[in-house]
């Protein structure tokens, strides 16, 4: 009995020393995040649908939302493509938005004017579903901002409420995995995002 247990302990103990060395010095993770990226567009007007993420929620008085990591980096990106493209409107998509999302966005030079807030959606498929109506109503072309790893998915969810985007991923997880010691984070991330595509595909959304 010893000796079983000492062998499935040596056997777990190189599975987890082998996936450390995978993920620590290989371009495992840079490589999954690209697969999961689509071709980045050329398009410099219309509308940018910028999906927010996940906040963060503090103790106080309210508002008590502020923007999370993944949606600074997509905000920050589309604070540059605003600058050096033409895009007429901004389409922020994500519960509490209008309170983390936006604010970084009119600081940084874009016009409260030209941003439309969709803070209803808890998830990516709502993203899709609530942003429909609200684009009924803009003229195109619809470029998506989401980041690297989520793009895939996302334009998935898109596409099956026939919304036609062209996608301009966030580097976000590409640019995390250039440092060995960030790429942990991402490795689970990946998975993360790899269980939520089984799980569309599964419920039908994508």
């Amino acid at each position: 009995m010893l000796h079983r247990l000492w062998v499935l302990l040596r056997a777990m103990l190189a599975a987890v020393g082998a996936l450390t060395l995978l993920v620590t010095f290989t371009p495992l993770v840079p490589w999954a995040a690209s697969r999961l990226s689509a071709t980045w567009t050329d398009t410099d007007r219309g509308v940018l649908i910028v999906l927010a993420g996940g906040t963060v929620t503090y103790a106080g008085p309210g508002p008590n939302q502020t923007i999370g990591e993944s949606g600074y980096w997509r905000a920050i990106h589309a604070i540059a493509l605003w600058r050096h493209r033409h895009f007429q409107t901004v389409l922020v998509c994500g519960a509490y938005s209008g309170e983390s999302i936006k604010p970084l966005l009119v600081a940084n030079g874009i016009p409260a004017s030209a941003i439309l807030v969709e803070d209803r959606s808890t998830s990516t498929r709502e993203n899709a579903l609530f942003a429909k109506p609200i684009l009924a109503g803009l003229p195109g072309p619809y470029v998506l901002l989401t980041s690297d790893y989520h793009t895939w998915r996302a334009k998935r969810c898109f596409a099956k409420e026939n919304i036609p985007v062209e996608t301009l991923p966030a580097p976000d997880l590409l640019k995390r995995s250039n440092t060995p010691l960030l790429r942990w984070g991402g490795f689970w991330e990946l998975a993360g995002e790899c269980v939520k595509i089984g799980y569309y595909r599964f419920q039908g959304w994508i």
